[in-house]
């Protein structure tokens, strides 16, 4: 393939860029692209994929690492990249998440880790609840040295994994503890890597055990450095100690350039452990240049105006943006719904949205509920006023074994399986059809050029979709029938090729995770569902409403947001001036495309300590209607 001259390159499917895009696009070494809700950091890291690869600035074999915090936002990058770039070019562009890349490194040179901290191989992937935190701190604090059991008595339970045990680096060989902190951590680390039985690791300490990994054996820092010349990172805000740890000890004092991409003013998992100074070490470590973005492609003049105010509580300097979309709804963009009691909450939300699906001719996807937390709770309250209107609610916070709704529907896997299930189900899915067969080639070993070998695997392909399609349209949904399908489909994909040909399965437990948290949701849309196009709807959410947290929502956008439970109970952990609390509420009101409305019910409780949230809303000119 024929390169193109850096000076000649424009953007793929755009028009253009923004003139400090450009600058960023072009900057030779490491960089701080700054950018606000809707400012299209995906589509400039994916225009910058292609810049490099089709110049030839990252030549072969060299390779493009992209690291993004959730699977959907990784596999919606690799798509971009794949839809602007010739595949020579997008089979160069590697999109993972921090885990799943940390994770790849520990299960491949498990061997190479230091003996002390060695897991078992295999080893299970532990997600550990906060009563059993709390069980094991008080244990701590009562065998530590009673000089240091008072320090130990103020560790939380919720961060103490995150900050106090993904900020510590690990020794070569065993932790001699000289303080109180090291005295838990050790405990800690004892309490996962147990010799006696399979290793339970959480991805805090995968991350750090990735770090010493490095540290330990230079060649393999070595070889990272010589495969990826250039290193995204996505959402930089949220970047944690440990995550942050390892991109230094990979690629610092190298030739690596890191583009970290993301908004300060939208930082909201400090309390998964997240640095509050990743753009400043970014700056200080790799000599990153800083680019603000200052284009809104998402929201509406009148909401950004209204955002505005809301940053402007975060970061009194910010400089205000530049909205890019028209308005497209008449009267207020933005309200406040006040109502007594839940059911008539629930009622007014439900009957205002069938409403306006109906007048504006939207789909149900394009309206998200968002919550603080405890999105089951509210999906248990909302449900059934929802279904007297034909609406139904897709709780994708919702967990489903080790993952969650969301997870699932991003993943590689599931996608492919349900492609497959669609090809059953109906002849008309050309999209399926395109995922499908170039999955099953590669999943078969087919080289591009081996024409033979490609005919013969996709004569097999149709053979095997003729004979699902038949007995799909002879058996009618259910349990049991979902399970003779899902073992049937699965069996003609071949785990065992799955593992080798996906990384992110070949090892550890993931792909049993992806398994079992599909065959749940899958049972779960066949039974009832009058025919198979309805399940596989179903399963995917298809005219659904979704339903999620703040923190779920991160990098998506909906023409509609009704954020639910704007009160003290949801809010329970706000203070006011708590600069997280104030990011989680900037965070929800960017989703919004043309319309945000906040939903307060005097029946679940107060409003004191998020008064300030309201009035930035007041200071906005945001109303307060009574339903």
């Amino acid at each position: 393939m024929r390169l193109i001259r850096p000076e000649d390159w424009r953007p793929s499917g755009i028009n253009d860029l923004e003139p400090v895009a450009w600058n960023a696009l072009r900057h030779a070494g490491s960089a701080c692209v700054v950018a606000g809700p809707g400012a299209g950091k995906t589509e400039f890291l994916a225009q910058r994929a292609d810049y490099l690869l089709e110049t030839g600035l990252c030549r072969a074999p060299h390779r493009v690492l992209a690291i993004s915090f959730k699977t959907d936002a990784a596999n919606n990058l690799a798509s971009r990249v794949r839809q602007r770039c010739p595949p020579e070019f997008a089979n160069r562009f590697v999109s993972v998440t921090f885990d799943a890349f940390t994770k790849s490194l520990v299960d491949r040179f498990l061997n190479a880790i230091p003996a002390d901290w060695r897991p078992t191989r295999p080893y299970e992937i532990s997600f550990p609840k906060r009563k059993a935190i709390e069980g094991f701190l008080t244990l701590a604090r009562l065998s530590a040295p009673p000089e240091w059991q008072a320090e130990i008595a103020g560790y939380s339970a919720s961060d103490f994994e995150p900050k106090i045990v993904g900020s510590y680096r690990l020794p070569m060989g065993p932790i001699a503890p000289q303080n109180a902190a090291e005295f838990a951590i050790a405990r800690w680390w004892a309490t996962q890597l147990r010799p006696d039985q399979p290793s339970a690791l959480t991805f805090v300490g995968i991350n750090r055990l990735a770090e010493l990994l490095l540290r330990a054996n230079p060649h393999i820092r070595r070889a990272l450095v010589a495969t990826y010349p250039f290193v995204f990172v996505d959402e930089f805000q949220d970047t944690t100690y440990a995550q942050y740890d390892f991109l230094h000890s990979a690629f610092s004092g190298g030739q690596t350039i890191i583009t970290g991409v993301g908004d300060d003013k939208q930082r909201i998992m400090v309390f998964a452990g997240a640095r509050q100074d990743a753009f400043q070490r970014l700056q200080a470590d790799f000599g990153g240049a800083r680019f603000p973005l200052l284009f809104n492609f998402r929201s509406s003049p009148d909401l950004v105006a209204i955002q505005h105010i809301v940053a402007r509580a975060l970061d009194p300097n910010t400089v205000p943006t530049v909205a890019q979309t028209a308005r497209q709804v008449d009267g207020d963009v933005a309200q406040v719904w006040s109502s007594q009691t839940i059911a008539a909450e629930a009622a007014h939300l439900a009957r205002w949205i069938a409403n306006d699906i109906a007048t504006r001719g939207r789909a149900p996807r394009d309206y998200a509920l968002l919550v603080k937390q405890k999105s089951d709770d509210y999906e248990h309250e909302l449900a059934g006023a929802f279904a007297v209107h034909g609406l139904r609610i897709r709780n994708e916070s919702h967990t489903l074994g080790k993952t969650s709704l969301q997870d699932l529907l991003s993943d590689d896997l599931s996608r492919l399986a349900i492609a497959v299930f669609r090809l059953g189900a109906t002849r008309r899915a050309p999209a399926a059809w395109q995922l499908v067969s170039s999955s099953v080639l590669a999943l078969r070993a087919t080289g591009q050029d081996d024409d033979a070998r490609a005919a013969k695997v996709e004569v097999e392909l149709s053979a095997f979709l003729t004979s699902l399609r038949t007995d799909m349209a002879a058996t009618a949904p259910s349990r049991q029938s979902a399970l003779d399908f899902v073992r049937r489909v699965f069996e003609y994909l071949d785990l065992g090729a799955i593992a080798r040909t996906y990384a992110e399965y070949g090892v550890g437990d993931m792909l049993q995770i992806i398994l079992e948290a599909f065959c749940i949701h899958f049972f779960a849309s066949a039974d009832g569902a009058p025919n198979w196009m309805a399940c596989l709807d179903a399963f995917e959410g298809v005219n659904q409403i979704p339903m999620m947290t703040v923190h779920k929502s991160k990098g998506l956008e909906y023409d509609t947001i009704i954020f639910v439970g704007l009160d003290d109970r949801a809010w329970w952990a706000h203070t006011p001036g708590d600069p997280e609390g104030v990011a989680a509420f900037f965070v929800a009101l960017s989703r919004a495309k043309q319309r945000a409305i906040f939903a307060f019910c005097q029946q679940r409780g107060q409003r004191n300590n998020v008064a300030e949230l309201y009035q930035l809303l007041t200071d906005a000119g945001v109303p307060e209607i009574a339903i």
